[in-house]
């Protein structure tokens, strides 16, 4: 804004619009890497401001948020209800209450260095995401029942809560100040502008945990955007699997997979590793390229050996047999070695499967055979308790990180309407990208149409070839 411009902008329109504490917060939030200038949205029409509109939300967030905990606290202040106990705490209350203290570290740091832009979407990103998006929906179940851990969620939840109008109350200090006096009963002699910012207790601080919760949530998206994509209702519970094969994410979606099944609706989850690739058929190729590999380098070199010695072994054995008494010796050493061969790897089952498996390998190696030809030795037993995965094509699958969730569709929804839907959005997406892509080919709309026009046909056919990229991608899956 400017005199000279005379583009001046009335922040009383704005005021009696959104509210005190929206414009406040707006031209605070956006200071954050803007030096001297302020970008602020701002329509002179009708004068309305998405910017300052946004904040508007941001505080009705924060109103019903702080309803609902009063709702659920029994009419208790946090200093009745007092703090949790540390050992009483569930995975939940100990990963909320680690990012709180987060986020009074780093807004601490960011108001000495003078930073109220990037202190002010810090908060906003601790309140609309953590706290009313995700902490407030996992103990939701505890608060509507007689779990035994309910009255620690409603410690952890005022204590939090109240905590948080603290830390918001310089950037809005009016529904913070009518908010803190609801929730803490204090009479109209105290002020919240008087009370202690809300210091760092390093005992919660639990980086570790964070980063377990940011894999069940992006879990909990995850099948949550699947749940929509294949138009399952929001209130049909679904089996989901979910494989990857790191250990420790293994770990954590066990332990996490009351939440996964609580927020995404989920009556069976399943956590477990990929099943392991089946071993792959060797390319056909000679003999000789197969023996000139490395695990069969000490049959080659015996091979060889044999060959070579052959004559000399023939010509020793022969003198040798003259002698006397050591043709019956042979013999009563080929028996006691007989017998030890059936006793080593023919007598019990187990050994006669490793035989077995020992030598369909060799004959894979050597001649190129797989374990599907018929087998030297057949000492295979069926055994009814093992089981094999086997892919269902009516599943829809996503990807998130190096975990695969999948879900089954059969039951649940009607997949040849899914895919008659999803063919008629693929039919009009590809009708939009023959429209645009004849635009963009033709010479003079490309060098007669202003810039911004090419520009967004461009966007426009760039989005439309994802969209059916994803559409055929699902269809694929059905």
């Amino acid at each position: 804004m400017s005199k000279s411009a005379n583009n001046g902008i009335d922040p009383l329109i704005l005021i009696d619009k959104y509210g005190t504490d929206a414009l406040r917060y707006t031209l605070i939030r956006e200071v954050a890497g803007a030096g001297q200038d302020i970008r602020l949205a701002y329509n002179r029409k009708t004068d309305e401001s998405e910017s300052v509109e946004a904040s508007r939300n941001f505080t009705n967030k924060l109103w019903n948020a702080s309803r609902f905990v009063l709702m659920n606290l029994d009419g208790q202040t946090p200093d009745q209800l007092g703090h949790p106990d540390p050992d009483s705490l569930e995975l939940a209350d100990r990963w909320i209450l680690s990012r709180y203290y987060q986020v009074v570290q780093r807004t601490g740091d960011y108001i000495d260095n003078f930073g109220l832009g990037e202190a002010a979407k810090e908060l906003y990103e601790f309140i609309w995401g953590d706290f009313c998006d995700w902490y407030i929906e996992l103990v939701k179940s505890r608060l509507q029942s007689d779990s035994p851990t309910r009255r620690v969620a409603q410690q952890t939840l005022a204590q939090v809560l109240e905590g948080i109008l603290r830390l918001l109350h310089p950037f809005m200090p009016h529904i913070t100040e009518e908010v803190w006096h609801t929730v803490t009963q204090a009479g109209a002699d105290r002020s919240l502008a008087k009370q202690t910012y809300p210091k760092v207790d390093k005992r919660f601080l639990n980086p570790e945990l964070e980063q377990q919760f940011d894999l069940l949530f992006n879990t909990i998206r995850m099948i949550r955007n699947l749940r929509a994509e294949a138009d399952i209702k929001p209130g049909v519970k679904i089996p989901v699997s979910l494989q990857t094969e790191s250990d420790r994410e293994r770990h954590i979606l066990t332990i996490g997979q009351s939440y996964i099944q609580d927020l995404a609706k989920v009556e069976r989850l399943t956590v477990a590793a990929p099943p392991a690739s089946p071993r792959p058929t060797p390319a056909p190729s000679s003999l000789g390229q197969r023996l000139t590999s490395r695990r069969l380098a000490p049959i080659l070199i015996l091979l060889l050996g044999g060959l070579l010695g052959s004559r000399v072994l023939i010509s020793l054995y022969r003198s040798l047999h003259q002698l006397p008494l050591l043709p019956t010796l042979f013999e009563l050493t080929g028996l006691a070695y007989t017998a030890w061969f059936i006793y080593r790897y023919l007598w019990r089952s187990s050994d006669r499967q490793a035989l077995a498996s020992t030598l369909k390998t060799w004959r894979s190696d050597i001649l190129g055979t797989t374990s599907s030809d018929s087998p030297l030795l057949d000492v295979s037993t069926s055994d009814p308790s093992s089981t094999q995965v086997q892919s269902n094509p009516q599943t829809v699958m996503g990807v998130i990180g190096t975990v695969q969730v999948m879900i089954p569709l059969a039951g649940l929804v009607d997949v040849e309407a899914l895919k008659a839907k999803l063919q008629r959005e693929l039919t009009k997406v590809e009708a939009e990208l023959n429209s645009l892509g004849g635009r963009l080919s033709n010479p003079n709309f490309v060098n007669k149409a202003p810039t911004d026009v090419v520009a967004t046909a461009k966007a426009s056919l760039l989005e439309a070839e994802k969209q059916a990229e994803m559409l055929r991608a699902k269809l694929q899956q059905l």
